[in-house]
C-alpha cells in the first residue's frame, strides 16, 4: 500500500469515526468542553537533505526566531461525554528566513556554503479518546487514536561564493496524513492543581513523528471555569518529499520548549 492510499484510508476512517460519534451523541447531555489557546516557545532544529548527499542544517533558539514569525496560531479543542471524547489540536507557524546556516565546504573554488532558511508548517491532530478509569477518579488514563496532518514547506536560499556568486533556491513542501496513536495520564495533587503527561507517535504518510508533553495546571474561577497551564513539549518530524525541480529531499524537524496555555472549561 503506497502513502497516498494509506492517507486516504486514514482520512476516511477519521471521517467515519466523527460521523458515528456525532450520531450516537445527538441526544447526549452533560458534555464537557475545553478551548485552549496556547503559546509554545519552541526552539527549532532543521536538517534538509537534498539528493541524499547535500545537507542544510541548523538550530534556532526561540529568542532568535521570535522576530522572524510572520504569523502563528496554536490551539486545542476538546469535548468529552462520560468515558468517550474527541479533540482537535492545531499549529500554524510561518517563519521567514529562520536562520543563516552552514551547508558545508564547497571545495577550493566555492569555499564555504551558507543558506538562509525559512519554514511554514501546518499541523492538525484530530481524533478521539477513551478514558480507562471512572471520570471521577483522581488519576485518569486515556487512550488516543486519530489522524495527524502535516504540511511543511521549507525554503533554502543557497549563496555560492566565488566568481559567479550564484544563488540556488531550494523549496520542498511535502504534506502527509498519518495514523496517530498515543496515551495520556491526568491526575490531581491538590484541590485546584493537576498534572498531565502525554505521549504519541504517528506513521504512514511520514517517516514517523513523535510527540511528548508534560504539564501542570491551576484551575480557578466560578465552577472551575478557567485553567492556567504550563509545561514542556517535544516533537520530532521526519518527512520525505522533493524540491521544485523534482530532486528527492528529506526534512528532519525537531521542536522543543516550554508551553503556556489558558483553558476555558464549560
Amino acid at each position: 500500500m503506497n502513502k497516498k492510499t494509506f492517507s486516504k484510508y486514514v482520512k476516511g476512517g477519521l471521517a467515519a469515526f466523527v460521523l458515528l460519534f456525532a450520531a450516537g451523541s445527538v441526544h447526549a447531555e452533560d458534555w464537557e468542553w475545553t478551548i485552549a489557546p496556547y503559546v509554545w516557545a519552541s526552539d527549532v532544529g532543521l536538517d534538509l537533505t537534498v539528493n541524499d548527499n547535500t545537507t542544510i542544517g541548523g538550530d534556532a533558539a526561540f529568542k532568535d526566531i521570535l522576530d522572524k514569525v510572520d504569523s502563528v496560531f496554536m490551539g486545542h479543542f476538546e469535548g468529552r461525554k462520560g468515558r468517550w471524547g474527541m479533540y482537535l489540536d492545531t499549529i500554524y507557524l510561518d517563519l521567514n528566513d529562520t536562520n543563516s546556516v552552514s551547508v558545508g565546504p564547497g571545495g577550493p573554488i566555492l569555499g564555504d556554503l551558507t543558506a538562509d532558511v525559512g519554514m511554514k508548517m501546518k499541523l492538525y491532530d484530530a481524533g478521539g479518546f477513551y478514558r480507562l478509569a471512572e471520570p471521577e477518579s483522581d488519576v485518569q488514563f486515556d487512550l488516543l487514536a486519530g489522524a495527524r496532518y502535516i504540511d511543511v514547506s521549507v525554503d533554502a536560499l543557497l549563496t555560492l561564493p566565488g566568481p559567479a556568486m550564484n544563488m540556488v533556491d531550494i523549496r520542498t513542501g511535502p504534506s502527509e496524513t498519518d495514523l496517530m496513536l498515543g496515551a495520556r495520564a491526568i491526575g490531581k495533587f491538590a484541590e485546584r492543581w493537576h498534572w498531565a503527561l502525554r505521549g504519541d507517535f504517528s506513521f504512514g504518510g511520514t517517516e514517523g513523528t513523535y510527540n511528548g508533553l508534560a504539564s501542570v495546571g491551576y484551575t480557578f474561577g466560578q465552577s472551575g471555569l478557567f485553567t492556567l497551564t504550563a509545561g514542556y513539549r517535544y516533537m520530532s518530524i521526519e518527512m520525505k518529499g522533493q524540491t521544485q525541480r523534482g530532486r528527492p529531499a528529506e526534512a528532519d524537524i525537531t521542536m522543543s520548549g516550554p508551553l503556556v496555555g489558558f483553558i476555558f472549561n464549560f
